[in-house]
């Protein structure tokens, strides 16, 4: 099992911009000392939501700054990308990391990014399509050309070369039940954060994802799956009480991870129109049960195996610094998750289930 740490860079009231970047490049390089296996970094515009807007800028210095942690993206927003210059910063992050990078991808789903950067949201499956293809192709061969609805290139070469042969891993973003199934037939990699989705409902996808790529050949002890939660691990109902209503406070101000109905995550639109409908719906025992991973070490970690033996993840990815929840909370939190949860994984006394033996039929 790996382990790592989410960073969505919210906007802070409290502090500057500058406070804000230079405080979360400090927890990832503590995360690095801790033995985290690897840090994810959002990308957003427009909003305090999330005020990071290059993740590949961001990564150059964090991979400047650490020795041993992999380099992660959750997500880029790729219809917003030019398809070449993205592809240069990603081989230039890899090179510079030597290896230590993980691209993760979405189409996006704020309506506010895509009509800043003058894109038609009902655009973005076809652009995140091509600019998907392109990508890979600039990271993979040393000269291509491609044409498509949207996008048009011939005789491109790009540097530098990335570090990885073919390029670093990429993982797509995934939501609903017929993105699970169609990447897993066809091989691709995922990373998820059903916070809110019914262990029922998360059950049934990843099952579809594991089923489709055992029936198309695939060999699943090969790859990566993914799943991010919100994280508090400590001691005390004072520190639980008070990262739930941090963790509540920040999706009621959001509004984006929301529990909707069983039938509206059966399609990712829908999925999200759901989410924005029933915002006003959560409260703060719901957030509790259903809207991350909060408890003592044991609790955590009672968890985690709960969801590695369900769902057949083998990399948990914690959002331990839960936004507006106080700095030193969150790094008392982060401590205690790395000296008491990882080390129960680490040392063999988790659960043996593999992926495979998740897979349902």
């Amino acid at each position: 099992m790996k382990f790592g740490v989410m960073n969505l860079f919210p906007a802070s009231d409290a502090g500057s911009d500058n406070q804000v970047l230079r405080q979360t490049l400090e927890e990832i390089q503590l995360a690095d000392e801790l033995g985290f296996d690897s840090v994810w970094l959002a990308e957003h515009h427009f909003s305090k939501y999330g005020m990071l807007g290059s993740p590949m800028n961001f990564g150059m210095a964090i991979a400047e700054r650490t020795k041993q942690i992999t380099i992660g993206t959750a997500v880029l927003v790729l219809p917003l990308h030019d398809p070449l210059r993205l592809a240069e910063d990603i081989a230039a992050l890899d090179v510079l990391s030597e290896g230590r990078v993980s691209i993760g991808v979405g189409r996006g789903y704020q309506p506010s990014e895509f009509a800043g950067f003058g894109i038609p949201l009902e655009e973005s499956k076809g652009r995140y399509e091509e600019t998907l293809a392109v990508i890979r192709l600039a990271l993979s061969e040393e000269n291509f050309s491609f044409h498509g609805e949207y996008l048009h290139y011939d005789n491109i070469t790009t540097y530098p070369r990335p570090f990885t042969p073919g390029g670093p891993p990429i993982l797509q973003g995934t939501v609903s039940p017929d993105s699970f199934r169609d990447r897993g037939a066809i091989g691709e990699s995922i990373i998820t954060s059903p916070n809110f989705t019914p262990l029922g409902i998360m059950q049934k996808n990843f099952a579809l994802y594991r089923n489709a790529m055992v029936e198309n050949g695939f060999d699943l002890s090969t790859y990566d799956l993914p799943f991010m939660q919100q994280v508090w691990c400590g001691e005390g109902e004072t520190g639980l009480q008070e990262a739930a209503q941090a963790a509540l406070n920040y999706y009621k101000s959001v509004g984006k991870v929301i529990p909707g109905s069983e039938d509206a995550m059966e399609k990712e639109r829908d999925y999200y129109a759901a989410v924005a409908k029933n915002i006003e719906l959560l409260t703060l025992e719901q957030t509790l049960t259903h809207g991350g991973n909060f408890g003592s070490p044991q609790r955590v970690i009672e968890t985690i195996e709960m969801l590695r033996e369900q769902l057949g993840i083998n990399h948990y990815i914690g959002w331990l610094r839960i936004p507006s929840l106080d700095r030193k909370a969150a790094l008392k939190s982060m401590e205690m998750f790395a000296a008491e949860v990882i080390p129960y994984f680490r040392e063999g006394a988790g659960s043996t289930a593999t992926v495979e033996e998740a897979v349902v039929g």
